[in-house]
């Protein structure tokens, strides 16, 4: 069958395995999350590395969002395409020919990239008066992930920031900062110790900063882990949560109140035992690297190992009468790597497909 055939068809006629995103739960997470920065008079500049889909960036920004966050600047290119304007690069760019696409993309949309280094300062400086555009720039300030960044409260920091301040073609726009070490962890008191940590690292930075008399308009930071918090420092300006439109089962057990909107479909394949069932989604359709996916309306199974090709799933008690040629759900215990497997994500509403979106982020890692 073409693709645009299965449009209209209930889930479980559609083949296997297939990404699917329930268009009720992702419309619910992005207006909750929306109704929270509307409140809290905060900006959501949603990261789209989790969805890499278009559709979904543009609905967030219809609930409101300032714009998008992306990870590599394929993506950027990919959201530009369909005409969205307010881009973050919430990355460093680097050599000439990535340095060359930022001013092309530069003249599509009003891009913001993040910078950590004097040199690489100084490469965008120049090209972008050769290219004759002013993209944004942002401070990238380590806040403790020690990944990126500038050392936060440095001297460096500070005099990177007066540098990119004296910039003709650059336009300084202020820092950001990611605690992506703490946003995921379980326990409630180590995770929101450890933001507070973090953020009061960055809006102290902030502080050093504005103490030079260097405006800062953007304060960036937090993903879905920490999102609440972050909102309430007056420092902070905007967050770049993205995880919570989809959400994952890793993110799930942090009890954030979100819902899930993606999962697997996948079908049996073969029940070789009472207490086993063989499905057709493995490592090629599921990543693990933050833990087995779950199945979904099945509590009496887990899913204990997972194949290339397979789905190895046991039960926990008893035996199971699923028969070969069900389909299940796996809700992917890590979302953001998961649908980069995928092109194209099926918008399932009411039991039905209701669209099917082109994942055009998916691959774009340069």
């Amino acid at each position: 069958m073409a693709e645009y055939e299965y449009v209209g068809m209930p889930v479980e006629e559609i083949d296997t395995p297939v990404l699917l995103v329930a268009l009720e739960a992702l419309e619910a997470n992005i207006a909750k999350l929306a109704r929270h920065f509307r409140e809290s008079g905060k900006q959501l500049r949603p990261h789209t590395k989790s969805h890499k889909t278009p559709a979904i960036a543009l609905k967030q920004l219809e609930a409101g969002a300032i714009g998008i966050t992306c990870a590599k600047l394929g993506e950027a290119e990919a959201m530009a395409d369909v005409g969205i304007r307010d881009i973050l690069m919430a990355n460093e760019v680097i050599g000439a020919k990535k340095i060359g696409r930022l001013m092309e993309l530069a003249r599509r949309c009003d891009i913001m990239v993040a910078v950590d280094n004097p040199e690489n300062l100084a490469q965008l400086e120049e090209e972008a008066g050769r290219a004759g555009v002013k993209p944004r720039i942002l401070l990238e300030i380590n806040i403790g992930h020690n990944r990126c960044g500038v050392a936060a409260g440095s001297p460096a920091a500070v005099e990177l920031a007066r540098a990119a301040a004296r910039c003709q073609h650059l336009h300084f726009c202020g820092i950001m900062g990611y605690e992506g070490h703490v946003v995921d962890l379980e326990d409630r008191a180590a995770r929101e110790g450890g933001a507070h940590e973090c953020l009061q690292r960055l809006v102290d930075t902030r502080a050093e900063v504005e103490r030079e008399g260097i405006a800062v308009e953007i304060c960036s930071a937090s993903g879905t882990g920490d999102y609440y918090l972050s909102t309430t420092y007056a420092g902070i300006t905007e967050v770049q949560a993205g995880s919570y439109a989809l959400m994952d089962a890793a993110y799930g057990k942090l009890g954030l109140g979100f819902e899930y909107a993606l999962t697997v479909l996948t079908t049996v394949i073969s029940r070789p035992s009472p207490e086993r069932v063989i499905t057709d989604a493995g490592l090629k359709a599921l990543t693990p690297e933050h833990g087995l996916p779950v199945v979904k309306n099945h509590p009496e199974l887990e899913c204990h190992a997972l194949s290339e090709e397979h789905g190895r799933l046991r039960t926990l008690q008893g035996t199971s009468s699923l028969q070969v040629g069900k389909v299940l759900e796996f809700i992917p215990g890590h979302g953001c790597t998961t649908v980069n497997l995928y092109d194209q994500l099926y918008a399932i509403r009411a039991g039905k497909l209701e669209a099917i979106w082109p994942v055009a982020g998916r691959g774009k890692v340069r």
